[in-house]
């Protein structure tokens, strides 16, 4: 009986083996089929890590630089040289170094001029350019609501209540001002 047991597991393990044998066969058969494809993807994959790699890299330097920058400019403000570098490499934060210049010298329709010019340029960031246009004084998208809201607060301060009403009226029902609308329309009499 025993031999017959080992007859059985021996038998088995042969089965096991040449399963092993037959995979290993096919997978071999697979690579040498296809191993122009995979060596290519390896090679894509291969590049697109050091790409990627290399990118954030050159993101990671051109942060720190103009951040360098422009804590050089917050010390010497009047650099025109250190100015002009943190335009080419940043022009969000060459915005807001502008941004900040202005609110010190108010009445500089240079730098004013300049912010303009700037909040139509491509490549800033579409919320700093609503910020900028907002600061100017100007209508942004961004900030449509609020600018019924302070338009229809100039109105109700000059008694065209129904106007106001349409203005306030127009702000939608998910914005944050749609409360100090209503409230608005309440404390000037106007019904909702």
């Amino acid at each position: 009986m025993s031999l017959k047991d080992n007859l059985k597991s021996i038998k088995t393990e042969l089965n096991a083996e040449e399963k092993m044998i037959e995979n290993f066969i096919k997978s071999e058969r697979f690579i040498k089929k296809y191993k122009k494809y995979i060596f290519l993807i390896a090679i894509i994959a291969v590049l697109w890590f050091a790409i990627s790699f290399g990118i954030s890299k050159v993101e990671e330097y051109n942060k720190k630089e103009s951040n360098r920058i422009y804590t050089q400019l917050l010390k010497y403000p009047n650099d025109e040289s250190l100015l002009n570098q943190l335009k080419e490499k940043n022009i969000n934060l060459y915005a807001i170094f502008l941004i900040n210049k202005i609110q010190n010298d108010e009445n500089d329709t240079n730098l004013k001029n300049q912010l303009k010019t700037i909040s139509f340029n491509s490549k800033i960031n579409p919320l700093l350019q609503n910020i900028i246009l907002a600061f100017l004084g100007e209508k942004s998208i961004f900030l449509k609501d609020y600018d019924k809201l302070l338009e229809a607060c100039k109105l109700l301060e000059g008694n065209k209540i129904e106007q106001a009403n349409v203005l306030l009226s127009q702000i939608n029902e998910n914005s944050g001002l749609k409360q100090i609308a209503k409230n608005l329309k309440h404390y000037q009499g106007i019904s909702q």
